[in-house]
């Protein structure tokens, strides 16, 4: 029983050695192994006009301002300013600055509304973004939004502009975003107050960054709910059947 015991422990320990010496072996061979290379940065575009002597707009960001497609329109700051900017800039907003953070805004001023028009955007760890448009470039057309209902029920903090500062909607305390038209948001500024409660329903976005919908119901509570047009509804067309209903504006057979 000895001999097979003296024996078990022998092949156990060189099983050991040989497995250290392999072990040993790999990490020196990867200690000697060259490092992997680091992602290529992105190259960025140099601005053609200097943003310095614009106004400079600074606070903490409260939210992002979606689109019902989910794309970053703009930024609320705490003390209520809502900064626009175009898509470019927009989808860059994110990867420089985070909600309670301090961001930096080169822009114009709206005259009379707590708006800007965003030029330039410089986040709290340095960096710069700029409104740089690529020679060539196909500008993104921000289509009608298709997908579930996405209902809002809260309170109203604030009026929501637009880049030329017409009222387009609300945004909710809870954060969410409630485009409705500037038509709609004409018809139905009595609803539109800042702390009176509201009931919406549209398609639109729910996520991470945020809550935006195109309101299809609106009304100050679920039973006072009245249909609107969508915002972002297309123009209405000929009526099915007339004469006019197969003709393509601006086709051959247009008029």
């Amino acid at each position: 029983m000895d001999i097979h015991r003296r024996s078990s422990c022998r092949l156990l320990a060189g099983v050991l050695v040989a497995g250290s010496l392999a072990a040993g072996s790999a990490h020196a061979a990867t200690r000697g192994a060259p490092p992997a290379a680091a992602p290529a940065p992105v190259a960025q575009v140099a601005p053609v006009f200097d943003m310095a002597p614009l106004p400079v707009t600074t606070g903490q960001l409260v939210q992002f301002i979606l689109t019902p497609s989910g794309q970053v329109a703009g930024l609320l700051l705490a003390d209520g300013t809502q900064v626009f900017c175009p898509r470019e800039l927009g989808d860059s907003l994110p990867g420089i600055v985070h909600p309670g953070e301090q961001v930096s805004i080169n822009g114009l001023k709206g005259a009379g509304r707590p708006i800007v028009r965003a030029y330039a955007v410089t986040g709290p760890r340095g960096r710069r973004i700029a409104d740089v448009r690529v020679e060539g470039a196909v500008i993104p057309y921000d289509s009608p939004s298709i997908g579930p209902d996405v209902p809002v029920d809260g309170i109203i903090l604030a009026p929501l502009y637009d880049m030329q500062g017409k009222v387009q909607g609300v945004i909710m305390r809870n954060h969410a975003v409630v485009y409705v038209g500037e038509t709609n948001a004409s018809r139905l500024a009595a609803w539109f107050k800042p702390g009176a409660t509201l009931h919406a329903i549209g398609t639109g976005v729910a996520g991470e960054r945020g809550t935006a919908i195109n309101a299809r119901e609106i009304g100050p509570d679920v039973n006072q709910a009245i249909h609107v047009e969508p915002a972002d509804a297309p123009p209405p067309g000929a009526f099915p059947g007339s004469s006019g209903y197969d003709v393509i504006p601006g086709g051959s057979t247009a008029e």
